[in-house]
């Protein structure tokens, strides 16, 4: 199949094109004007721009599917005067241009990486894609947007369109959380245990990229939504847990009062990722698609250490 790649310079993407090609698929990256592609190797790669549309069309000539990768993600130091606004341009309006530009092109598939936190970022239930949308943050709200921009452009079209939500993804090469997570166990720091027994999905990045292959192989007709999660959902100190001891530390626990954890919630979103709790379900795939990660959560991590501890990241 004959597949482009948005945002394939990425996270997620340096690991789903290789991935493409060692299934069989022939691959093309798109690439954001002025991003250098010398991580793509031998993939071919054209460079468009999202927000205006400038150079989809052409660049996406001879497209069976397209995996739509690019977007404004969480910004830790927001220098935007309208955060909202930077985000519809990129993750609505761009996801539309793309989703548009597949359509015209004649592609018969778009798959659309979205996130669960369209959905929230804390609940005490197990949510599913039938539960409610309530997005707490701007870039929730917007990636919210940006999947009814996919399924209106496929609905027109009559292409299909499968949106996939992601919790936190996780791997080598990532950036956030889980590295300064490995970088504080390898000293042997005491974490600081804000609620014991917190309970967050993620998801490993291969796992990602595999639900992606089996959307690939077998997509369901019309516009579909799934989630995507590792089989088993982990507590911050049985992350940490396993992480000490991929370093071969003793992992050591530092409790804070409550008091302390409602404050850094009410200031942080990061705070709140490793403190909260948020679940989601990933039945659905399973039963349709039959998809079941091939990897576990301890080996996801394990994987991701050793990663750290080779790259001196």
């Amino acid at each position: 199949m004959n597949v482009v790649v948005s945002g394939a310079t990425g996270f997620i993407g340096s690991h789903l094109l290789p991935a493409l090609l060692r299934g069989g698929h022939s691959a093309k990256a798109l690439i954001e004007p002025g991003v250098s592609d010398v991580l793509l190797n031998d993939v071919r790669s054209f460079a468009a721009d999202l927000v205006s549309g400038d150079g989809l069309s052409t660049g996406f000539s001879g497209a069976e599917a397209v995996v739509h990768l690019a977007a404004r993600n969480h910004v830790l130091k927001e220098t935007s005067q309208d955060p909202l606004a930077a985000y519809r341009r990129v993750n609505v309006e761009g996801t539309r241009n793309v989703a548009q530009a597949a359509s015209h092109a004649g592609a018969r598939l778009f798959v659309h990486l979205s996130s669960v936190k369209a959905m929230g970022e804390e609940s005490d239930r197990l949510l599913d894609e039938e539960s409610p949308c309530v997005p707490k943050t701007q870039y929730g709200i917007s990636k919210l947007e940006s999947e009814d921009a996919v399924r209106v452009a496929a609905e027109k079209s009559g292409m299909s369109a499968v949106i996939l939500r992601l919790p936190m993804v996780y791997g080598p090469g990532n950036k956030g959380n889980l590295p300064r997570m490995i970088r504080w166990a390898s000293r042997g720091y005491p974490f600081p245990l804000f609620q014991p027994d917190n309970v967050r999905s993620m998801i490993y990045v291969e796992n990602a990229v595999a639900g992606i292959l089996a959307v690939l192989k077998s997509a369901p007709a019309g516009a579909a939504t799934y989630i995507l999660k590792d089989n088993e959902d982990c507590s911050t100190k049985t992350i940490y847990s396993i992480i000490s001891k991929e370093l071969g530390k003793r992992p050591r626990f530092l409790p804070v009062p409550a008091p302390a954890v409602w404050f850094g919630g009410a200031l942080s979103e990061d705070f709140r990722k490793i403190t909260g709790s948020f679940r989601v379900s990933s039945a659905k795939v399973e039963r349709e698609l039959g998809f079941v990660p091939p990897f576990s959560v301890q080996e996801g991590l394990a994987r991701t250490v050793r990663w750290h501890l080779h790259s001196g990241c």
